[in-house]
């Protein structure tokens, strides 16, 4: 057997990320909320967040700096809100994007496309839930995976017949809760939301505004309500406590109640996004010059 060396934290490095990120990340005890809670996880072996809080807690800053998975990370905090001693993951990952740059590991350049392509992808995700709406196989061949990334989303156009409360008995029962009628559209949800890139595609905005014109049969046949992370950015953002992305969820349940989807869609849709996410991933190892192997991980 061979022997084994202790591994011993850095405590100087350790105390330098806390003073820098005042994350909390000494409080973790390991329970794996946050890899549960991560919609990236979904795809075995891409992105654990409690492996990133580990290195942090340990000291290993180098090792966290090489990580790929910090750009992987769609920044929708949802670790940060699912994690029961309030540790602050994302806060680290973001740290640790901006040592990269600070330290000239990577570049504002390649910050810069990535940015970019972390937009664009947001239009292969409405591809991918329109082609599930259809009950259509996800082709992810390279023509179409370029194709999807690099069209916009045409805007869906309807005419308005008359404005006032939604038809939906369901949506009205639960004003209340959720506020939406208290929208005055100023846009700070939007402002919030992680993945905003056109509103064609996902914009929180449009979708409660629509909502409150009575388009509520234009929505439960939208790609766009199943893009939403769940991460409730909107809502922490809204000075009116409207609550966007339970207005959300809201319109996704109606549209499994009424038959506008399948009740295995939500299921289909989780398989699909297995097949986009290392296509994803890729983009961002291209931009960064990381050496990945992505095989066995969903594509």
């Amino acid at each position: 057997m061979l022997n084994q060396i202790p591994l011993r934290p850095d405590v100087k490095t350790r105390k330098f990320i806390e003073n820098s990120t005042h994350a909390g990340f000494y409080k973790c005890w390991t329970c794996g909320s946050c890899d549960g809670g991560c919609p990236i996880n979904i795809v075995p072996n891409s992105l654990r967040p409690q492996k990133i809080v580990r290195l942090a807690y340990i000291g290993l800053l180098d090792e966290l700096l090489a990580l790929p998975e910090i750009w992987y990370c769609l920044t929708c905090r949802r670790c940060n809100r699912v994690c029961p001693n309030q540790i602050k993951i994302y806060d680290i990952i973001n740290f640790a994007r901006k040592e990269t740059v600070n330290r000239h590991m990577i570049t504002e350049g390649a910050v810069t496309r990535y940015k970019k392509i972390f937009g664009m992808f947001q239009r292969v995700r409405w591809h991918v839930v329109s082609c599930c709406l259809k009950g259509e196989p996800v082709n992810m061949s390279e023509e179409k995976w370029n194709q999807w990334l690099t069209t916009p989303v045409k805007p869906t156009t309807s005419k308005i017949t008359h404005a006032g409360l939604t038809k939906s008995k369901i949506l009205q029962n639960n004003a209340e809760k959720t506020n939406f009628r208290l929208c005055f559209t100023c846009g700070e949800c939007s402002s919030a939301c992680p993945i905003v890139y056109e509103r064609s595609v996902f914009d929180p905005q449009a979708i409660i505004r629509m909502l409150n014109l009575g388009l509520e049969e234009e929505l439960l046949a939208s790609p766009s309500i199943w893009l939403c992370l769940g991460c409730e950015r909107c809502s922490d953002a809204c000075s009116q406590n409207v609550k966007g992305h339970q207005i959300i969820k809201d319109l996704q349940n109606l549209a499994i109640s009424k038959g506008a989807v399948d009740s295995d869609f939500p299921h289909c849709l989780e398989q699909a996004e297995k097949l986009i996410y290392p296509r994803f991933f890729a983009e961002i190892d291209s931009i960064f010059g990381f050496n990945v192997n992505h095989s066995g991980t969903g594509n």
